[in-house]
């Protein structure tokens, strides 16, 4: 399939929306090299799941930006994402790169949607984006938390407390996150540590709150070290802030211990600023503490219910997937790294 080069007039002029684009073309046109069977059909095969993943990705965070928008076709629209994905599968299924005939479908299939979807029809809600969301030149990031940044994985600090209390892990985990919310309410705000300790041991019975709990909360941070460069590269252009739900022992135990405050310019975190995410104050809390507007920013996230939020205060947004990608869409977006 010969390939399809990406021109000034094919984008919508939306940063995000023309990155994904981009990269989608990409790998379409790597499929391409790879369907006249010279390669091995494993690798076929991988470029085609990458090519699902990516597209369902994309798919995501463009309805997300049309609903937003208020597209009247979004429903249209949609389904020609889903008449696309699964063509797609169903083109992999049948893959065999000693049919001519299936190649040249496929080849054909790929060409003609892009060229028809991507080109043509993509830009009649362009107008749509321009006039309800922001397109202002980007000034600085925000950086989530859990999922990006950093791992989290709270089994070190439900063994603490359940060796504190007691009681076993399932129903420890239970009274954290759900009833009665423990480090939720520690995270938003509600509770203070004095606080934290006082109903904890109203729970526990005779248990006080058991010593090091601070260093088994940091214990369930890991950052991502791919990401941790990233920021640090990314404040050398622009400020960037790390925004996030977490608890006191946030400050000293996680952003200290493990050195992430230098990658930062400033942070943003529940706990502080007294509204747990998805909520709108701790998105704009986050502007805030870069000195911005909401509409200067852009918060990359792995969290639709963020996104959306972020949306919601006209911040730009980016869908975080993988350290990897995530550095080709800020390539394409022009954002210095």
């Amino acid at each position: 399939m010969a390939h399809i080069q990406w021109k000034d007039r094919y984008n919508i002029n939306f940063r995000e929306i023309d990155a994904q684009h981009q990269g989608l073309l990409d790998l379409l046109n790597e499929l391409g090299d790879n369907l006249d069977g010279r390669k091995h059909p494993d690798t076929v095969v991988h470029i085609f799941e990458a090519l699902g993943d990516y597209a369902q990705t994309h798919f995501s965070s463009e309805e997300r930006y049309m609903r937003a928008a208020g597209y009247p076709k979004l429903s249209q629209h949609c389904q020609e994402h889903v008449i696309f994905v699964n063509r797609v599968k169903e083109l992999s299924r049948s893959y065999d790169p000693t049919d001519p005939r299936l190649v040249d479908e496929t080849a054909t299939f790929l060409r003609d949607w892009y060229m028809n979807h991507i080109i043509k029809v993509d830009q009649e809600y362009a107008p749509f984006l321009k006039r309800a969301l922001p397109t202002a030149s980007i000034e600085g990031i925000l950086l989530g938390l859990e999922g990006v940044v950093c791992t989290l994985d709270p089994a070190p600090l439900i063994q603490a407390m359940a060796e504190g209390s007691g009681k076993p892990e399932a129903e420890v985990r239970t009274a954290l996150f759900q009833e009665p919310a423990f480090l939720s309410k520690l995270e938003s705000g509600e509770w203070d540590l004095d606080r934290f300790g006082v109903e904890w041991t109203g729970w526990a019975g005779p248990s006080a709150v058991p010593e090091g709990l601070d260093a088994a909360y940091g214990a369930s941070y890991q950052p991502i070290p791919a990401m941790v460069q990233l920021a640090g590269r990314l404040k050398q252009h622009q400020p960037v802030a790390l925004v996030g739900n977490a608890a006191p022992w946030m400050r000293h135990q996680v952003l200290g211990r493990l050195g992430l405050a230098a990658s930062f310019t400033a942070n943003a975190l529940s706990c502080e600023t007294g509204a747990r995410l998805p909520d709108r104050a701790l998105l704009l809390a986050g502007a805030s503490s870069l000195g911005l507007a909401p509409e200067a920013c852009i918060l990359i996230h792995r969290d639709p219910a963020c996104i959306e939020a972020a949306q919601g205060v006209r911040m730009q947004t980016l869908e975080y997937t993988n350290p990897v990608m995530l550095m080709a869409e800020l390539r394409r977006m022009g954002i210095g790294f």
